[in-house]
């Protein structure tokens, strides 16, 4: 077994992530001379597996620990030692931390449990843990984590039961990352069952120092890693695990993610629409997809998706042709690709003439192909409709559908691998029913092979979506943005103790990045109400205005459509009183010029505690919670990106000619979202949420109009917190 050469170390990931990835010599601190115990595993694993480098057990008890000579201390190894596995109890580890500090060891793995996982105490304990972590400068996995296995080089620094079987490993360039270790621990046992090579399997526990998003990032910038694989609980350092995918997405290397918590209980709303829109799913699903993170729903999509993209190949288009034994298999799997945005296109006479040439004269040459059964008999079958399938030119990926055929599957198998060969279009194969070895065999070849065509078309969906993504853009800021004048408007609120905005200052934030508002005026009294309405000319909306209302419609305090000064001094006479009955003493009013009508949708801001801020996009107006009709991305974004999210909205197809009516001016609305995108990055540290509700959507000759605006402040605390960052 040869050791890691110098290059694969993580390029800027630094000297402890390269020792913890790729080990020389390990010494397992606390090791047991009992291979079943939990410390006495790693040494078992590693001798049993061919570990090439040194393993030091330490063990003040005993010379030789299972047959390996041990150590009473550290300090009584000569010469380095890249890793530590501390398998010592939560009260002893923050000690023993400190104790490889002073032995130069560079970076720990942590495997026992007891620290914040069960309370109070624990708490204390990894908080002890922690002091000595930034005391020592060792960095450390876990607590309570299972540790990590490293396939290539058999270092296995871990008590993970999967393990305990002798599978076969395999490995390749799959890295799995997984914040429970129960679960990771499964899908790397399941893995090796279907043969998908893994690099490095880490489950990162507590994540008291070395988290996912840093040790992503760290598999990544290795040349041995190609796809990684990811179980997320909670991401603690969200703007860092969005840099790491950043590099990922720029190197064409897929994270592959299962993000348990899509349900809304954790989701809290607040007075803006944005909270309730924005939850901390949403959140994560926006910015994941924005970043092209490929998120799947459990381990059974996880390992589909990494049979197809370990492959290392990518689409040039979403066309699919089917090659299959059946009629009815090849319409299932016609039906599942269209559900995952998969193209089976009939092809044309010309190619379906070369195809009627080799298939029996009673299969079909459309695509799906229908080879039927006669194919079991004559497998030959299959190598040339796959040779006509790969000349076919609009064909971009291949999909070959069989079933039991236990006894032909050599043959089979032959001209599928045959083709694979020949080929950089992803081929993948579904074979169901038989023993089960066809699949196996397949799998050893490394041709993704599935059990339902529904699978296969689900993998092939994510690849497409993958390989045909845009560029990740880094947004250039818009000209005509004045942050001077809104960060004024933030100062005077804060300063007069406001928690929000009213609708005026909020409009004035808008205004100063450049969005177009609705021409406005505030007004004390009916008869300030009916001057502005002159001054604005034409119709005008008259409504309640004060920064302790959040929703005026919910209280009957927006009047609209007001053409003579009758009509306002009736509407501004009837708000007052509402105010007054309602309590809000301070309340005034707001006359406004009626903007033209058009689309109605929602932007909204906010402050992710995870991911920074967000800029969130919906369809609008009142009913905007009940529609749900919203995307999420981290800001700032461009203007394609924008437009990507607009028209990635389910009711996007308001936006086209719709009976008659002009297109809207998508142009100018995404425009608007990234300016509001800005507004995010720039006063994320001052503003907690800022809801924009309706931006009017017109069409070219009328763009976009902001017809009205919430903004909510940070919390004192948060902002005085910041106070030295900001310009």
């Amino acid at each position: 077994m040869t050791t890691t050469a110098p290059e694969q170390h993580p390029q800027g990931g630094g000297e402890a992530l390269g020792k913890l990835l790729y080990p020389r010599s390990i010494a397992v601190i606390g090791a047991s001379d009992n291979p079943a115990k939990l410390s006495g595993r790693p040494l078992a694993y590693m001798k049993r597996f061919g570990f090439a480098g040194r393993i030091l057990p330490i063990n003040p008890t005993r010379s030789h620990v299972q047959g390996l000579p041990a150590y009473r201390s550290i300090d009584d190894v000569e010469g380095d030692i890249d890793l530590a596995m501390i398998m010592l109890s939560a009260e002893r580890t923050a000690d023993a931390v400190r104790h490889c500090g002073r032995r130069g060891i560079p970076v720990a793995i942590v495997g026992a449990s007891g620290f914040a996982e069960l309370g109070a105490e624990g708490v204390a304990l990894q908080r002890r843990l922690r002091t000595a972590i930034e005391e020592s400068g060792v960095r450390v996995l876990g607590p309570n984590c299972l540790g990590m296995i490293a396939v290539r080089d058999r270092a296995m620094p871990t008590f993970s039961s999967a393990l305990d079987e002798d599978v076969p490993l395999a490995e390749g360039p799959v890295a799995f990352l997984s914040q429970s270790g129960a679960f990771g621990a499964f899908v790397f046992s399941e893995s090796q069952n279907l043969g998908i090579g893994i690099s490095h399997y880490l489950n990162t526990g507590n994540e008291v120092d070395l988290s996912v998003a840093e040790l992503l990032d760290g598999l990544v910038r290795t040349d041995q890693t190609q796809v990684v694989l990811a179980y997320l609980e909670g991401v603690s350092d969200g703007r860092r695990l969005l840099d790491a995918a950043r590099h990922a997405y720029e190197q064409d290397k897929p994270i592959i993610a299962v993000k348990v918590g899509r349900s809304a209980a954790g989701a809290t709303a607040a007075q803006s629409h944005t909270a309730s829109l924005a939850g901390d799913d949403a959140v994560f699903d926006g910015v994941a997809r924005q970043h092209g993170i490929v998120r799947v729903d459990g381990p059974e999509q996880m390992l589909d998706a990494a049979q197809i993209f370990a492959t290392g190949r990518r689409l040039r288009g979403r066309r699919l042709t089917t090659l299959s034994v059946s009629g009815g298999a090849g319409a299932l799997a016609a039906d599942a690709a269209a559900a995952h945005g998969v193209e089976v296109r009939s092809w044309d006479e010309t190619w379906q003439a070369k195809m009627a040439a080799v298939i029996p004269a009673y299969g079909s040459a459309r695509n799906p192909i229908d080879l039927t059964g006669t194919l079991v008999a004559e497998p030959d079958i299959l190598r040339r409709s796959l040779q006509v399938a790969l000349q076919h030119p609009e064909t971009d990926m291949i999909a070959v559908l069989l079933g039991c055929a236990d006894s032909q599957s050599a043959e089979l198998i032959d001209a599928i691998a045959t083709a694979n060969s020949s080929t950089d279009r992803p081929i993948a194969v579904v074979w169901t029913g038989g023993s089960g070895r066809p699949r196996q065999r397949l799998r050893e070849l490394g041709i993704p092979c599935y059990t339902d065509p529904g699978r296969a078309a689900a993998a092939l969906g994510r690849l497409a979506d993958f390989s045909l993504r845009p560029a990740l853009p880094r947004p250039q800021r818009p000209a005509g943005i004045d942050a001077t004048a809104a960060r004024n408007v933030l100062v005077q609120a804060r300063a007069a103790g406001r928690v929000q905005l009213d609708e005026y200052q909020s409009t004035r934030l808008v205004a100063a990045y450049g969005v177009p508002c609705a021409a406005s005026r505030p007004a004390a009294t009916a008869d300030e109400a009916v001057t502005a309405a002159k001054e604005l000319g034409g119709a005008v909306a008259v409504k309640l205005l004060s920064d302790r209302i959040g929703h005026k419609s919910d209280m009957d305090g927006v009047r609209l459509g007001l053409v003579d000064p009758d009509s306002v001094r009736e509407a501004a006479v009837d708000l007052l009183r509402i105010a007054r009955e309602a309590h809000v003493e301070d309340a005034r009013l707001l006359v406004q010029s009626m903007a033209a009508a058009g689309t109605e949708l929602f932007v909204g801001v906010k402050r992710d505690p995870v991911f920074g801020p967000v800029v969130v996009v919906g369809l609008g107006g009142v009913l905007v919670e009940a529609l749900a009709d919203s995307q999420v991305a981290s800001a700032p974004v461009d203007v394609d990106t924008a437009r990507r999210l607009l028209l990635s909205l389910r009711g996007s197809r308001l936006f086209g000619r719709l009976r008659g009516k002009p297109p809207r001016d998508l142009d100018a609305a995404a425009e608007a979202v990234a300016r509001l995108s800005w507004l995010a990055a720039d006063l994320s540290d001052d503003l907690a949420e800022l809801d924009v509700n309706p931006l009017l959507l017109g069409d070219q000759a009328h763009g976009v109009v902001a017809v009205d605006a919430l903004a909510v402040l940070s919390s004192a605390a948060a902002w005085a917190a910041t106070a030295a960052d900001r310009p």
